[in-house]
């Protein structure tokens, strides 16, 4: 038998020894096992203060602590108010995330609906030249020129379009 299944059977024990209190030779008997397992649960259970014992002539005397209920009177109108307080924003906070959720969703759908792709707008440089270069790691893959339009390929986005300045001639 796993040991966390005895200690709740010597848990059942101690406490209806009540006062009294119960021998851990008794106690062994009453679980079927070895008293090395018995000295392993009341460690446990003594050193999270469920237990105290005693050792005596015919072995250690086990005894169950009573532990102190939580009456809910102990509880101070403070700390309700605050729980109340607390409640009330957090069902605020829901219904506002569930608002922004459902916002984020129509505009989805109305951005799918009108099928816009982001275009660059076409923009006239007072200038007489421009440099065109490759963003980062970008290449330019292709140049044709026909005298009114130079077109300019790449392996991907990252274009820059800047006019010459005036400091460069």
């Amino acid at each position: 038998m796993k040991l966390v299944n005895l200690a709740k059977k010597a848990i059942k024990f101690l406490q209806d020894a009540g006062e009294k209190g119960i021998n851990n030779i008794e106690l062994a008997e009453k679980l079927q096992m070895p008293r090395r397992r018995v000295y392993d649960i009341i460690a446990i259970l003594r050193a999270a203060g469920l237990v105290e014992s005693r050792r005596e002539k015919g072995g250690t005397h086990v005894f169950w602590v009573s532990l102190p209920s939580i009456e809910s009177s102990t509880v101070s109108s403070d700390a309700t108010k605050i729980s109340e307080k607390l409640q009330s924003q957090l069902s605020k906070l829901k219904e506002e995330n569930n608002e922004l959720k459902d916002k984020i969703k129509r505009l989805q759908e109305d951005l799918s609906k009108s099928g816009v792709e982001k275009v660059s707008k076409k923009q006239k440089f007072d200038s007489t030249g421009v440099v065109i270069r490759a963003d980062k790691s970008l290449k330019i893959t292709e140049v044709l020129n026909s005298g009114i339009e130079v077109t300019v390929k790449a392996n991907g986005k990252g274009i820059i379009v800047e006019p010459i300045s005036e400091d460069s001639n």
